[in-house]
């Protein structure tokens, strides 16, 4: 499923009403009848009896006024909340609002937020909910005004449900919700595809239960390699997940050398070496020191151990593996920029990169941009992916998708910037946004079960799948078995072990998997 920025969805607007010839007024009445079935079912009769529609001058406006009327054909009370005078309004929306006057349904010329109170006050909460058709996806200034701010202010402290057109009125991709005034939907019906702002800057708390509706917009003309941001889904990838072959044997399914731990944080390493395996990995070896050795195989013996005491060590056994991670728990030392920038120009397998091994490059990353064959993945949260680039976390956070598709562009590695829908941004300018993972994430050695889930997943797939599936579904199931095992410990106390322990059960139960953002064809 594809994800829009607000100027790609105006352009396909564009392109079906002058290339495929579908007028705009039908185009708004197709989203308007979506919405109306979505809002129905959402708050339904006879427990819901009215709905009050707050209606912006824009097409966003429009959409709510044709919605509103066709909840009246299906027996709703409808009132009509203007926010401007109807002479003010879109071509589209004028012709609708024309419409409800002939049919004689009420509408109210808003002037102050008190005069939105005194309405309110006509309704009870418990059968009566408000649509939001006040701004759509459009709007580049945050809401701090003296007429809107007030209005959706009231609306939020109201104790009525709300359900937004497209977008929660004053959220944007554009800035930071905490940036502006905006209205804390129930539910959100959008059109087509998802939108940017239902995930960055972190809109989608914001938006409650969002599904997304068809409105007529030919599905072709998101065949463009410009709209680039793909919603991960099983489908993409679970060509991976077939049964193995019954003659097959551990040597079929890749190995991976893991060199991660220190004497300060032994964990990390075997953590994610366990991960490497519950991966399906058919070996994992842990390149370590004495003491680290005898923990790994204590707490994992199906993990080997490399010891060493020198780089050229690991150096001389590199043709025994498929794929390399370094860098959890490993220490931001002279040593691990030595070792990262030594096995990136001698290795001939994927390396994947994490903690201490992307903090180094602090001290020079210009070397990354050395033509090579085999992918370099980086796997940065947003306060490395900070000191990777210079920026802050707070602009990183406004602008996840842009800032790690240039870096991985500009590099020549992947970027997964983890955090809250996780991106996967290629070289080739692709972007994945995951949508699998909760709260409970937010604990220690999490990153490193992801990161050994990731190089597992290459160890034994690199060679028969692209490198972009399997991508996706590592940073999907990592997510997955999160959330599988919040719902047997609840997402406070989740730790790192009951993800491990939940990946296999995450690879046989996709089929329970429930996506945050249906659609209704």
């Amino acid at each position: 499923m594809k994800i829009l920025y607000a100027e790609w969805m105006k352009e396909l607007d564009t392109r079906a009403i002058h290339e495929i010839g579908i007028p705009s007024i039908v185009l708004m009445e197709n989203a308007s009848q979506a919405a109306a079935r979505v809002i129905a079912r959402a708050f339904p009769q006879p427990e819901y009896k009215n709905a009050l529609i707050i209606v912006g001058k824009g097409n966003n406006g429009g959409d709510g006024i044709a919605c509103g009327r066709i909840l009246w054909q299906k027996g709703y009370g409808v009132e009509f909340i203007l926010l401007s005078a109807p002479g003010q309004l879109n071509p589209d929306p004028k012709t609708n609002f024309q419409i409800i006057k002939n049919l004689n349904l009420t509408f109210l010329i808003l002037k102050t937020a008190d005069d939105l109170r005194k309405r309110l006050e006509q309704y009870n909460p418990q059968d009566t909910f408000i649509i939001d058709s006040i701004f759509g996806t459009g709007i580049n200034q945050p809401i701090n005004d003296d007429f809107y701010s007030p209005l959706i202010r009231l609306v939020n402290e109201s104790g009525f449900k709300t359900v937004s057109i497209d977008v929660p009125s004053g959220l944007s991709e554009n800035f930071l919700p905490d940036q502006s005034d905006h209205i804390r939907a129930a539910h959100t019906v959008t059109f087509l595809c998802p939108k940017i702002s239902h995930f960055y800057p972190d809109g989608n708390k914001h938006c409650g239960n969002l599904e997304i509706v068809d409105i007529g917009i030919p599905r072709s003309l998101l065949e463009n390699e410009k709209y680039y941001i793909q919603l991960i889904q099983p489908a993409d990838f679970r060509a991976l997940l077939k049964t193995r072959e019954i003659d097959s044997h551990k040597g079929h399914y890749g190995h991976c050398l893991n060199i991660s731990g220190s004497l300060e944080k032994p964990g990390a390493g075997i953590l994610s070496s366990y991960a490497i395996l519950r991966a399906g990995a058919g070996l994992c070896t842990i390149a370590t020191d004495e003491q680290n050795r005898t923990l790994a195989v204590q707490a994992h013996p199906e993990i080997m151990t490399l010891l060493y005491k020198k780089l050229d060590d690991i150096i001389k056994r590199l043709d025994e593996f498929n794929c390399i991670l370094m860098g959890p728990g490993l220490g931001n030392t002279k040593q691990t920029y030595d070792m990262t920038t030594r096995f990136i120009q001698d290795a001939k397998v994927p390396i994947i990169l994490d903690a201490d091994s992307i903090n180094i490059f602090q001290m020079g990353k210009d070397f990354l941009k050395v033509k090579r064959d085999f992918p370099i993945i980086l796997t940065p949260h947003p306060g490395e992916f900070s000191r990777l680039t210079g920026i802050s976390i707070k602009e990183i956070q406004k602008n996840r998708i842009r800032l790690s598709r240039e870096f991985a562009a500009e590099y020549n590695v992947v970027v997964i910037l983890k955090g809250h829908h996780t991106v996967i941004a290629t070289p080739q300018g692709r972007v994945f946004i995951n949508e699998t993972g909760n709260a409970g994430m937010a604990s220690a050695g999490i990153r490193d079960v992801l990161v050994g889930l990731i190089s597992g997943m290459i160890a034994q797939f690199y060679n028969h799948y692209d490198q972009d599936t399997i991508l996706q579904a590592a940073v999907f199931l990592h997510g997955f078995a999160a959330d599988l095992a919040a719902k047997q410990t609840g997402e406070i106390g989740l730790t790192a072990t009951d993800i491990l322990n939940f990946i296999p059960r995450a690879f046989i139960n996709l089929d329970e998997f429930k996506t945050q953002f249906p659609f209704s064809g």
